[in-house]
C-alpha cells in the first residue's frame, strides 16, 4: 500500500495567540469519561466540575458516584475541586476539556445536540488565552466544522488569536482496572504548536502517561473512530465464525484461543456490542462518509451482523424454553459488558424487557445495577439478591460478572458468552 505523506491540516502558525500560565482547568461533563479526567488532573492543577444535572454535583459533592465512573478513594480528591451546575463560576478557568456524550438517534444517527450547546456556552465565558480541548467522540472534521464556528459567534473571538482549541480522544474502558487513565497513551493534538505544549504538558503531569501526537485535529478525531470501527468488525467476523463452528460442531472458545498463539491473531470473541462506544461510533463514520460519498459497506455489514445477534440470542433463550417446558426463568446480567454498572445501549437489557414481555415468569438480577436503574417495566422483576434456592426452571446469565455464582435452573442452563 502506498502511504499518503499529505496532511492538509497541519498545526497552523500562532496568530498573536498566547496562552494564560496560571492553568485552572475546567472539566465539562462528568460522566464515564469527565469525573475520572477531573480527579486525577485535580491532583496537579486547581479544578472546576461542571455538569447540568443539579442531582449530579450534589452527590458528588457527598463523595457519591451512582455511575461508578471511579473508584471510591479517588473521589476524595473532589474536596478541593468547586463542582457547579453554574457557567459563570467558569470564567476564572482558562483550559477547558469537553466530555460531552455523543450518542445517535432512534433513526442511529449521529446525535451532538449536547455538544453543541456545549460549545456556545462556552462562548460566553471563555476569556482570551484560553485553550479548550474536546475529549467527546465524534465523525472527523466536526471539531472545526462545527464546535469552532460556534465557539467564535458566541464569544465574539478568533481562533488561534484569542483562544485555542484541542483534540485528545476518550480511550476511557469502563470497568478495566489495567487500561486506565494513567497507562494508556493519550493521543494529542491542537489548532497552534503553543496551545499543543500546554496540552501535552497538561496530560503528561496530571495523568503521567505517555502522550502521542497526531498532526492535526482531524487526524486525533479519526484516530477514536477507526479504534472502535476495527473493534467492531472484528466482532462482527467472530459472531459470524461462531455461527459456523456451532454448525460444525466446534467450540469457537477454544478455536480463538489456539488461533491466539500465532503473534498476529487479534484475540477477539463473539459477543453482544453495546455500550457508547463499539456500537456507536461505527454510525458516525458512516453517516460523515456518506457525506461525501465514500461506501463503507463493511462497517455498514459489520452493524447488521452485531445488532442482529440480540435477535438470535432472543431466539434461542425462547427455543430452549418452549422444548423443556420451562415455566420460571431468571436471567442474570443486565449491564452492556461484564464488571460495570453502564446501562447504556445494553443488549442484555433488550434481551431482558424482549423475554418479560413474551413470557409470565420473569425475574432478574445484577448486582452492578439498582432497582430503579432499570426501566419502570422491568423494576417489579428486579431480585435483590441472588436467588439461591434453585426455584426456577430456567436460568439463563445474559452477563458473565466475576462476581456472580449462577443459580442452577432446573431444567434449562445458558450462559449466553463466556
Amino acid at each position: 500500500m502506498i502511504k499518503n505523506f499529505i496532511q492538509t491540516n497541519d498545526l497552523k502558525e500562532d496568530r498573536m495567540f498566547e496562552p494564560k500560565m496560571n492553568n485552572k482547568v475546567a472539566v465539562i461533563g462528568l460522566g464515564y469519561v469527565g469525573l475520572p479526567l477531573l480527579c486525577h488532573i485535580s491532583t496537579k492543577y486547581p479544578c472546576m466540575g461542571l455538569d447540568i444535572s443539579e442531582k449530579r454535583i450534589a452527590e458528588l459533592s457527598s463523595g457519591i458516584d451512582n455511575k461508578n465512573c471511579i473508584d471510591k478513594e479517588y473521589l476524595q480528591g473532589l474536596k478541593n475541586v468547586k463542582l457547579t451546575t453554574d457557567w459563570n463560576a467558569l470564567r476564572e478557568c482558562n483550559i477547558f476539556i469537553v466530555s460531552a456524550p455523543t450518542p445517535i438517534d432512534e433513526h442511529r444517527l449521529p446525535d451532538i445536540t449536547s455538544l453543541k450547546n456545549i460549545c456556545s456556552k462556552l462562548g460566553e465565558v471563555i476569556t482570551p488565552g484560553s485553550i479548550i480541548i474536546f475529549e467527546s467522540t465524534v465523525a472527523p472534521g466536526t471539531t472545526e466544522d462545527i464546535c469552532i464556528p460556534l465557539i467564535e459567534e458566541s464569544a465574539s473571538m478568533s481562533l488561534n488569536k484569542d483562544f485555542a482549541v484541542g483534540f485528545s480522544p476518550e480511550r476511557i474502558n469502563v470497568g478495566d482496572k489495567i487500561h486506565t487513565l494513567t497507562t494508556v497513551p493519550k493521543v494529542i493534538s491542537a489548532s497552534t504548536p503553543s496551545a499543543l505544549s500546554v496540552i501535552s504538558e497538561l496530560y503528561a503531569n496530571a495523568l503521567g502517561c505517555k502522550t502521542v501526537t497526531a498532526p492535526s485535529i482531524k487526524t486525533a478525531e479519526a484516530v477514536k473512530i477507526y479504534e472502535n470501527v476495527q473493534r467492531d468488525v472484528l466482532i462482527a467476523l467472530a459472531n459470524q465464525y461462531s455461527e459456523y463452528c456451532q454448525a460444525e460442531g466446534i467450540d469457537i472458545y477454544e478455536v480463538t484461543r489456539c488461533a491466539a498463539t500465532k503473534w498476529n491473531f487479534a484475540e477477539v470473541y463473539p459477543g453482544l456490542v453495546g455500550g457508547h462506544c463499539i456500537g456507536v461510533d461505527p454510525y458516525y463514520l458512516i453517516s460523515k462518509a456518506n457525506c461525501i460519498g465514500i461506501n463503507m459497506d463493511l462497517v455498514e455489514k459489520a452493524r447488521k451482523v452485531n445488532e442482529a445477534e440480540t435477535l438470535k440470542v432472543i431466539d434461542k433463550i425462547l427455543s430452549s424454553i418452549k422444548s423443556e417446558n420451562a415455566k420460571n426463568v431468571l436471567l442474570v446480567g443486565l449491564t452492556y459488558k461484564p464488571n460495570t454498572s453502564d446501562l447504556r445501549n445494553s443488549k442484555a437489557l433488550e434481551i431482558a424487557v424482549d423475554i418479560s414481555n413474551k413470557l409470565s415468569e420473569v425475574s432478574l438480577y445484577d448486582p452492578h445495577v439498582s432497582k430503579s436503574d432499570l426501566p419502570a417495566a422491568l423494576q417489579p422483576l428486579y431480585c435483590g439478591e441472588l436467588p439461591d434456592d434453585n426455584d426456577f426452571d430456567a436460568v439463563i446469565t445474559l452477563v458473565s460478572h466475576s462476581s456472580v455464582k449462577s443459580p442452577v435452573g432446573k431444567k434449562v442452563n445458558i450462559h449466553i458468552f463466556k
